[in-house]
């Protein structure tokens, strides 16, 4: 595990979604959860583990659909953060997903989506800023990287009301399309929010399709907050085949063990396509 970063936090619980049905990685993900999948020798959820450990988290709770036996039995050495388990039955959206969590959060907390991979292998300090933001007053801090505009809709987009980091803003939207976006500023699956985010995710309505958004709570929730990944905290997606495929890749050959073979071995094979 990473070593950890200086300036211990107060807030020491992180809920982490994980009960997502993965369509978009299918049939890769169709006998394995996806936060199960290895990426350069460690699962998804373990690198997401191991990074809020990194940032001070002392428990994680996770939020499990199919699979929660083996997730329980990946954990079962007792190394690293205490870990919990809570059911999600059926995908009825992140906002759901979280109030899954709640009989467990007994204050302020993080949220790390677990489909979001922060830093390329090195440990990510987003956790600790979104946290300090928290501490500082917000109501909820997000962090947000900006993307293409073709690719707004494929993720939740902030409306700034301000300047500065963090910067104040007016709610998210939940994927827009490139000609109705607020902004390119995506939210980059990690945030810290106070124990209000969850009376505003059960006061939240659910949408045309049966879900509770995460964005329409934190829309309602007011005194958000958002801050931009520093460089080298690039968020990967490994919820799609393509993005998977790319971490994999960028991860094992950051491995300080992996990484020199992979490098050459690579070399070899791109030479042997000219």
């Amino acid at each position: 595990m990473p070593d950890s970063l200086p300036s211990p936090v107060a807030i020491t619980t992180a809920v982490v979604p994980v009960a997502g049905l993965a369509t978009r990685l299918r049939p890769l993900s169709r006998g394995v959860p996806k936060g199960l999948l290895p990426v350069a020798g460690r699962p998804v959820v373990q690198h997401i583990v191991d990074e809020l450990a990194a940032c001070g988290i002392e428990r994680v709770v996770l939020v499990t659909g199919r699979g929660r036996g083996a997730f329980a039995a990946h954990f079962a050495d007792g190394r690293g953060p205490e870990m919990a388990c809570v059911d999600q039955p059926e995908p009825l959206g992140l906002g759901d997903a979280i109030l899954r969590a709640a009989p467990l959060i007994d204050g302020p907390f993080v949220i790390a989506l677990g489909d979001a991979l922060l830093g390329r292998g090195a440990p990510a300090r987003a956790v600790q800023r979104l946290v300090a933001a928290v501490e500082a007053g917000a109501g909820a801090a997000v962090a947000v990287e900006e993307v293409a505009a073709d690719d707004t809709c494929r993720y939740g987009i902030v409306t700034p009301a301000g300047d500065g980091d963090p910067f104040p803003i007016a709610g998210v939207v939940e994927k827009p399309a490139p000609e109705t976006a607020p902004s390119r500023l995506a939210v980059a699956g990690r945030y810290a929010a106070t124990p209000s985010l969850l009376d505003a995710l059960r006061d939240t309505p659910r949408d045309s399709g049966g879900e509770v958004q995460l964005s329409d709570a934190l829309s309602a929730l007011g005194g958000v907050v958002a801050l931009r990944l520093a460089p080298g905290e690039e968020r990967l997606d490994v919820g799609t085949v393509p993005g998977y495929c790319a971490a994999f890749v960028e991860y094992a050959l950051s491995d300080a063990e992996l990484g020199p073979a992979l490098r050459a071995r690579a070399a070899t094979l791109l030479d042997g396509q000219r």
